[in-house]
């Protein structure tokens, strides 16, 4: 456990660890939850948890330089936990021209279901709070911000709790229970008061975010050695029989963490990875737990609200629920009609796929849906105009040569 087994390629990207000791028994194409086939290396786990002599102490927060802790963090294959999967040390490295002056750490964790941030701030908080010092010299930051939804009121005090007997310079800010907050934009907005500028990242606005359980596996980074090699996940929905919150191995399959909670219902339709707002439906269960699995859901009964033939009636709701003021009604006639330069000039692209318009739809048109195909549409759109403009420049030098 802990033993690295794939090393990082370039400066975004991070080493991979064995989560359970044992033997690598293949390296296979499969699908992950996203549904692309991608390379897995496949454990034959012995069950011994053997911990591997890599997993070392690396010293206190105090003896380390910032670079330092960046490079603990790296080699520990920390990424982003609350689900965007973005590396750690590449966000503590930003822009020279972009100053980080403000830390704040998501617990907001707004999603329907989801309690797993919620739990470590009841079990975990000096964790979380030791990972927040240590990111907060790795920032050079001064004071740091926890936002935490009103209604985690113990989860908010349990930190309180610990910042004061550690005299840390953390904040707890109580905010109002609203979706998306969890949304790093948001969560900045109502923070700071600041608004993160269309297509821009929180560092414009002197800003960086970290999830709750991000700053835990720092600390054990650094404190023990051990690497990023579990997950919590809250496993839930109408169709789960025992809902629980479990910690497992990352490479755990996903039918395993089904089984330990009792199976599933014999009417369960629907299996999500992540929240019933963002999560992405699944096809099978033989998926792999991953390092942005927050949540497994399966749904059962009658909460099956699809229609046939969706039609949108122009009433504008979904105009309003848009946290982005975007205008969701236009992009998706954008998509549908394969405008894509339009679609581009709508900011699809700010697009979080945070599926408020998609839940406030009377028609249950597909919007959440097609703004994840149209955003790569426009991706493709920008790579062929790339490509284009790279061939054109390399006949032009072909032609002066000759």
């Amino acid at each position: 456990v802990g033993q690295k087994i794939g090393e990082a390629v370039g400066f975004v990207s991070v080493p991979v660890h064995a989560s359970v000791s044992g033997i690598v028994k293949e390296i296979v194409q499969k699908p992950n939850n996203l549904g692309k086939n991608v390379e897995h290396i496949v454990i034959e786990n012995d069950f011994q948890d053997e911990v591997s002599d890599q997993v070392a102490p690396k010293g206190s927060i105090e003896s380390l330089t910032a670079e330092e802790i960046k490079n603990i963090i790296k080699e520990a294959g920390n990424v982003g936990l609350g689900g965007a999967g973005f590396p750690t040390h590449v966000k503590l490295s930003p822009q020279a021209d972009k100053k980080i002056n403000t830390l704040i750490i998501n617990g907001a964790e707004c999603e329907p279901f989801l309690t797993a941030d919620y739990r470590m701030m009841l079990e975990h908080a000096p964790e979380i709070v030791e990972g927040i010092n240590a990111v907060m010299k790795a920032l050079d930051v001064k004071l740091s911000f926890i936002g935490v939804e009103d209604n985690k009121q113990n989860g908010i005090d349990a930190m309180n709790k610990v910042i004061a007997e550690q005299k840390a310079p953390v904040v707890v800010e109580p905010l109002r229970c609203r979706y998306p907050q969890g949304g790093e934009k948001q969560l900045c907005q109502a923070i700071t008061g600041k608004q993160v500028p269309p297509g821009g990242l929180p560092s414009a606005i002197g800003c960086a975010v970290f999830n709750i359980n991000t700053t835990i596996a720092i600390f054990r980074a650094i404190t023990t050695g051990m690497p990023v090699v579990s997950k919590v996940v809250t496993v839930s929905g109408s169709g789960v029989i025992e809902p629980k919150n479990v910690e497992c191995p990352i490479g755990t399959p996903v039918s395993c963490l089904f089984d330990y909670c009792g199976g599933l219902k014999d009417e369960t339709f629907k299996i999500i990875a992540g929240g019933p707002m963002m999560g992405m439906a699944q096809y099978t269960c033989d998926i792999p737990v991953a390092k942005g699995t927050g949540a497994m859901l399966a749904f059962a009964a009658d909460e099956d609200k699809t229609v046939e033939n969706p039609t949108c009636i122009r009433c504008g709701r979904c105009v309003e629920a848009c946290p982005v003021h975007l205008e969701p009604l236009y992009m998706y006639m954008y998509e549908q009609k394969g405008m894509i330069e339009e679609l581009e000039a709508a900011n699809i692209m700010d697009c979080m796929e945070c599926g408020a318009c998609a839940y406030i739809c009377p028609g249950r048109l597909h919007l959440t849906q097609t703004f994840k195909t149209g955003k790569q549409k426009v991706k493709d759109a920008a790579a062929k105009r790339k490509a284009a403009a790279e061939a054109a420049k390399a006949a032009e030098a072909a032609k002066k040569e000759a």
